[in-house]
């Protein structure tokens, strides 16, 4: 339980410390390896809160603050979903970001899935959510919650938390 809530803390301070220097912006010119692993964390915010909730809670704001830094980073998968060199690579940045949460197995899976989602559903109002001084706008925030990007990336993440559960 130590563990986990000090992989929480940790996860807390580096979004907040990401998204206020404005990385979350820059994620999607990074290389596929830096985004995946940007993608990775998120996913590990994402998973842990979902496992202390039991649900993906978007009301809450760390919540909030993931899902936009997952919409952001997933951006470098946006028409690569036949390159092998950018999905194993993003792939390989997954199971690092999410300290392994992501197994090697899975992470393939997982890219599969982040890469169909963002080549399918238009993101950028989940990335709408953060203002530059990378805090979440909450006007914004409730009509996204209604959204066709929030259902489609709610369902995804369903299915990614199914197989993250799988690496526990």
């Amino acid at each position: 339980m130590k563990k986990i809530l000090s992989a929480i803390a940790a996860l807390t301070l580096s979004v907040m410390m990401c998204t206020s220097c404005g990385l979350t912006q820059q994620v999607a010119n990074a290389n596929p390896s830096s985004s995946g692993t940007t993608t990775g964390k998120a996913l590990l915010g994402l998973f842990t809160q979902y496992l202390m909730d039991g649900k993906l809670d978007t009301s809450n704001i760390n919540n909030l603050l993931n899902l936009a830094t997952l919409a952001t980073s997933i951006q470098s998968l946006k028409g690569n979903s036949n390159n092998q060199s950018v999905l194993g690579s993003f792939a390989s940045g997954l199971v690092n970001g999410s300290n392994n949460s992501i197994s090697t197995t899975n992470s393939s899976t997982i890219t599969n899935l982040l890469s169909s989602l963002v080549n399918n559903v238009d993101l950028s109002s989940l990335a709408s959510l953060l203002t530059r001084s990378g805090e979440v706008d909450t006007q914004a925030a409730q009509q996204v919650t209604q959204s066709q990007a929030m259902t489609s990336t709610t369902s995804a993440l369903g299915n990614i938390f199914k197989l993250m559960s799988i690496a526990q």
